[in-house]
């Protein structure tokens, strides 16, 4: 037979086990044995591998010990360790090292005795990353405990096929699933001899195991489904409740074991989920698009605002699922999350999303004026929690366009590089054309809260100043033809102005309108004669003045000695002539 290669896995792996046993190739067969069944198992992770939760959970053990200083290092060092390429799975590194810390059975020195060290059950942290299953009390065993309890084999843990051997040899042997916690079984059925490498092996695998089970096959805990949910609300899939594609909603999975009262229950929280998902994509979208206009992205910015309070409810349960890992809860007391308890309370924050994504799907490819309209429509509801939230939207989305209006009518300027404002601008017209064809109104653009009354006034306003100062060569400031009013600089502004429209809202447009009329009808009395112009019209029109009357009265003159029998033929003959 040839010489087995040096370098394979089988020599290597032996080769370890006689080094930490300190024995030769033949006393070490039975845990070579072993430490390959294990080794060749397939266990999917317990955890989820995220790098900076770990980094994070440090740092919060040390800032518990009052180790600030220690914590900023870490800190720093993590943060080089990121920028290299040294090491490829640096969060197994993190979690081993914060596993080792936070033993309370690890020895204050040097190690002497491995074998009652992994007798012991392995720690477990708890994560804020989805993590669906309780912790395993551990108890500290040692080897002077076990005795006369080996004759079971471990019926529960999901390998009953792997052989775990006594004292006296290879033989097979049994332990009642309830003699050991979850954790030490396969530890305390292996013999006394065996290194802590394979005990290492066994607790971690007996872990993996039982909690292998607990999530792919069998009933779903309720601290499990509270721990998806919680990530669902967010968009995130999390480890039973994931995205169906296909159905376009979020479906608990089907191999899951779960009584019909927590399946609908989760199902009905699962939309909040959904409902976020939809608002989110469309902020995401429409937040880069430029050609979104002004306001446009004030309706993003509201929907923003919401999220953010929702997102704000999150971490406060969040933070109320990670006192209770901290503390070790394992069962539903008065104070714990429950899938109950959050049907209650995101009862509201789901009746704001509903709202949210009505909106999303009623504003889509509406932009302006258009814009605000459909959203002044959805305020028109019963529900004053609804009609409050709406009003508060309406009121970030309405500010720029009333800053277009108060800027177009004090100061005739026209900002709109989006097309968003109602009063349009054509720039091919000429100065004498100005007040027939330059301006003019967007129907389509016209808010739903200002009248068509309102908006004829607007333009005349703005079309006056631009006639003052294009035409007229009028440079009086804009501030001595009118006063100019607060404006809304703010949603606040707006918001008070909007919930008087037929008060202060009216007579600012009055006022300006009038002030304005009024001082450009000055300035064409006073510079243009423009009474006179009209007075010269009116005579001419009524053939009060002109050549026409002259040159009649004049062919008029020998007709007074002509009898009046003949004046009718008289008066045809000279009128002929003078009409052609």
């Amino acid at each position: 037979m040839a010489t087995l290669d040096q370098k394979s896995p089988n020599v290597l792996l032996q080769s370890l086990c006689c080094r930490i046993t300190g024995k030769s190739e033949a006393e070490v067969a039975h845990q070579f044995q072993y430490a390959v069944r294990v080794i060749g198992s397939n266990y999917a992770p317990t955890i989820e591998r995220d790098e900076f939760l770990v980094s994070e959970k440090i740092k919060k053990e040390l800032l518990k010990q009052r180790r600030e200083a220690d914590a900023a290092l870490f800190s720093e060092l993590h943060r080089k360790l990121q920028t290299q390429s040294v090491l490829k799975h640096r969060w197994s590194v993190l979690y081993l090292l914060l596993s080792l810390s936070e033993d309370p059975r690890k020895p204050s020195g040097r190690v002497g005795n491995y074998g009652a060290l992994f007798a012991q059950a392995l720690p477990r942290d708890a994560h804020s990353t989805p993590f669906y299953c309780t912790r395993p009390q551990s108890l500290a065993l040692g080897y002077g405990e076990r005795s006369g309890g080996l004759s079971a084999t471990v019926g529960t843990s999901g390998i009953s096929s792997l052989g775990v051997y006594t004292l006296n040899g290879p033989t097979p042997t049994q332990l009642p699933q309830s003699a050991q916690p979850l954790g030490s079984r396969l530890a305390w059925a292996l013999p006394m001899s065996c290194s802590p490498l394979i005990y290492a092996f066994a607790v971690t695998l007996e872990a993996q195991s039982d909690l292998w089970s607990s999530a792919g096959i069998g009933e779903v805990s309720e601290a499990a489904l509270v721990r998806d949910i919680l990530y669902v609300f967010q968009g995130i899939d999390g480890k039973f409740i994931k995205m169906s594609g296909q159905e376009n909603c979020y479906k608990i999975d089907s191999k899951v074991v779960l009584c019909k009262s927590l399946r609908d229950t989760s199902s009905r929280l699962a939309e909040l989920g959904w409902l976020h998902n939809k608002v989110r994509k469309y902020t995401d979208a429409r937040s880069l698009d430029r050609a979104f206009g002004l306001v446009g992205q004030s309706f993003c910015a509201s929907l923003h605002q919401e999220l953010k309070e929702y997102y704000r409810l999150l971490s406060v349960l969040h933070s109320q699922l990670q006192v209770e890992d901290d503390q070790g809860v394992t069962v539903c007391t008065e104070s714990s999350l429950t899938l109950r308890r959050l049907l209650v309370w995101m009862y509201d924050p789901k009746l704001r999303l509903k709202t949210l994504a009505a909106l999303v799907d009623y504003c889509q490819g509406r932009k302006g004026g258009e814009l605000a309209t459909a959203v002044h429509a959805y305020g028109k509801t019963g529900d004053p929690q609804m009609r409050a939230l709406v009003q508060h939207i309406l009121s970030l989305v309405s500010n720029p366009i009333l800053n277009f209006l108060y800027r177009w009518i004090y100061d005739g300027e026209l900002e709109d590089t989006y097309h968003e404002f109602f009063v349009a601008s054509d720039p091919n017209v000429k100065t004498d054309r100005l007040w027939h064809d330059k301006y003019s109104l967007r129907k389509s653009m016209i808010p739903s809260f200002i009248t068509m009354d309102q908006a004829r006034k607007v333009l005349l306003i703005g079309k006056s100043i631009n006639f003052l100062h294009q035409v007229c060569h009028d440079r009086t400031p804009p501030g001595k033809i009118t006063s100019a009013s607060k404006s809304a600089d703010t949603p606040k502004d707006a918001a008070e102005l909007l919930s008087d429209l037929e008060g202060a809202f009216q007579e600012k447009i009055d006022a300006a309108y009038f002030d304005t009329s009024k001082y450009l009808l000055n300035v064409l009395n006073r510079n243009y004669l423009l009474l006179e112009h009209l007075q010269a019209m009116r005579r001419y029109l009524l053939l009060g003045q002109g050549d026409f009357i002259r040159h009649l009265m004049d062919l008029l003159k020998c007709l007074r000695a002509i009898q009046a029998g003949m004046f009718s033929v008289w008066t045809t003959m000279w009128m002929d002539p003078l009409l052609r």
